[in-house]
């Protein structure tokens, strides 16, 4: 679950640090004080791009640059720090770390959907229902493909159109057959040569093919380095903030600038004023010493003086009494001053003193400071968005190519096969017999894969169908919502399946918060979902019946953690006040 958010310059918020616990709670503040903000900003930090959120179009007017943090604890226990800097110009940069440890963008993302057991991108549509409930209501979840991986189809359906694939292949051969059976070609000549043409080609082609696959494997290598240099420049970006950070420390405690060009000589200046700190210790502290010293000589000649026959304290003679009051003036005066000055002294010490520990602090920070290894000088490494689409157009290059050879290889298969069917009829008949088994047998085989897949699908989803069908007649008294295989929802009414715009907006707000909260139950390992504003825009009985849904969605321990934000703030507070495990979070103003 989601322990802690973290806002930097993101939309409304200045710096936001928001603490979160398990069960639901209610985020409730006035249109316009951030909510949407939380949202948008927790969406992107937890998936970035799959989120849909512009991040730059997020950054605080008057900044430069927004960040992102995210604490999130995966449900096998691994804690996950999520940090992600965006600037108006340039690509943004992520950091993840997994138990305190840095992972490369890459091999984050296959830890995180490997614990979530669910697509980064389908996770980001089921878990945050972005816009407020209204708008997000208006469009499907499109979860057909994250059911058929989560129920374990999708090799089935894979296979069923192979076959199909097959298939077709096996009937264009079979008319191909059956055309030149018929009417065997004349000019074997032309044919001849169009083999050899068309070999020549699939040569080049297959050496192409390698070219490209190279390419490849080069464009993968350079976005794998470009994440790479990306985060250690995030690195050695904060450790240049954190350095003049202190820089500035270390001279508000010195009173003067200091030379920035290397931490040594940094920390020569922090020794030395560290020596001249314990010498004006040693010193005030003598000089108290003496003070004190002379306090008590004058109070012991106080004390001689203080009789009826005084006695002179340094030659021991008795004394007049103009002399007693005089040399009494004079020991009052000498023990005043040495209180005065042992006071003084004392504060000197105790100043200096408290200046030697600040300085002490500020050399153990200056020598925790580690700088992080240099990127390599020497290679012109592009943005990551660049590299990402220059491996992405690898990719299309080889597939459009793989494509491109398969046709020059059936073809030439066909030709090679009409050329050796003008020899024999009753060959090229056979090969028809059997080019008619083969295309019957894929298509037989594609129906029974896809029923076989069909039957799998129904039978997985029929728990969570019957579970919104009744909910929706307990709240609504009435049947006829139907959760599809694909995991879109209809109604029918009087024997006619009607679409999901048929159904009012609220009820699409209901429908869609449940089907969020039962898919993921059942096919993921999702611990939270965030639902911005939901209970706008319902009538009294639909807002409660929804908020109730919501404030003990969480009860049965999936998801685990549920984050609601609203203005209505009395229907939260009540909610919360009658549910376990539902908490309020009241947002006043931006921060």
């Amino acid at each position: 679950m989601i322990r802690r958010l973290g806002l930097h310059n993101w939309r409304s918020y200045e710096d936001l640090d928001l603490e979160l616990g398990p069960g639901t709670t209610f985020v409730v503040a006035p249109n316009g004080v951030g909510k949407t903000s939380l949202v948008y900003g927790l969406a992107w930090g937890m998936f970035g791009e799959r989120s849909n959120v512009n991040a730059k179009d997020c950054i605080r007017t008057g900044t430069d640059r927004a960040e992102v943090c995210v604490d999130f604890d995966l449900p096998d226990e691994r804690q996950l720090h999520i940090r992600r800097t965006v600037r108006r110009r340039g690509a943004p940069a992520v950091v993840y770390k997994m138990d305190g440890a840095i992972l490369a963008a890459d091999a984050a993302v296959i830890e995180i959907e490997r614990a979530l057991g669910i697509e980064l991108g389908v996770a980001g549509r089921l878990s945050m229902m972005l816009g407020g409930g209204h708008l997000a209501a208006n469009e499907h979840l499109n979860l057909e493909s994250h059911l058929h991986h989560a129920f374990g189809v999708a090799h089935l359906l894979n296979a069923a159109k192979d076959a199909e694939a097959f298939a077709k292949e096996a009937g264009k051969a079979r008319a191909s057959l059956r055309s030149s059976s018929k009417a065997r070609m004349d000019n074997r000549k032309a044919m001849a040569s169009e083999i050899a043409r068309l070999e020549m080609e699939a040569d080049e082609l297959t050496r192409r093919g390698t070219e490209l696959e190279r390419a490849r494997e080069v464009a993968a290598s350079q976005r794998s380095l470009v994440e790479r240099h990306l985060a250690l420049a995030g690195e050695r970006e904060r450790y240049e903030r954190q350095r003049m950070e202190l820089i500035d420390m270390i001279e508000d405690t010195l009173g003067r600038s200091v030379s920035a060009a290397s931490n040594d000589l940094i920390d020569s200046e922090l020794r030395i004023e560290l020596e001249a700190t314990e010498r004006a210790m040693a010193k005030a502290g003598e000089g108290a010493i003496k003070a004190r010293s002379q306090v008590g000589v004058a109070e012991r000649a106080l004390s001689l003086l203080d009789h009826g026959q005084a006695i002179c304290p340094t030659c021991m003679r008795p004394l007049a009494d103009h002399e007693r009051h005089s040399a009494i003036a004079a020991h009052n005066a000498h023990q005043s001053d040495g209180e005065a000055e042992a006071v003084r002294l004392e504060a000197t010490r105790k100043a200096e003193e408290v200046r030697n520990q600040e300085i002490a602090r500020l050399l153990g920070q200056l020598g925790g400071l580690v700088l992080p290894k240099a990127n390599p000088s020497d290679i012109d490494v592009p943005s990551l968005a660049a590299a990402d689409a220059a491996y992405r157009q690898a990719r299309v290059d080889v597939d459009e190519h793989n494509q491109r050879l398969g046709g020059v290889r059936a073809r030439l298969a066909t030709l090679k096969a009409q050329v050796a069917s003008d020899d024999e009829v009753r060959e090229a008949e056979q090969s028809l017999r059997v080019a008619y088994r083969r295309e019957a047998v894929a298509l037989a085989g594609a129906r029974v894969l896809r029923e076989a897949a069909d039957h799998v699908i129904e039978s997985c989803i029929q728990p969570m169908a019957e579970e919104v069908r009744g909910r929706w007649k307990h709240l609504f008294a009435t049947n006829g919502l139907v959760f599809q295989a694909d995991g879109s929802i209809t109604r029918v009414r009087d024997g006619v399946e009607l679409g999901w715009d048929t159904l009012s907006g609220g009820e699409r707000t209901w429908a869609r918060i449940v089907t969020h909260l039962i898919v993921m139950s059942a096919t993921t390992s999702l611990p939270f979902a965030w639902f911005d504003e939901p209970l706008e825009h319902l009538d009294p009985q639909l807002r409660h019946a929804v908020g109730s849904t919501l404030a003990s969605a969480t009860s049965g321990g999936s998801p685990r953690q549920l984050l609601v934000t609203t203005y209505e703030d009395s229907i939260a507070r009540q909610l919360a006040d009658g549910t376990d495990g539902a908490e309020v979070i009241p947002i006043r103003e931006s921060s």
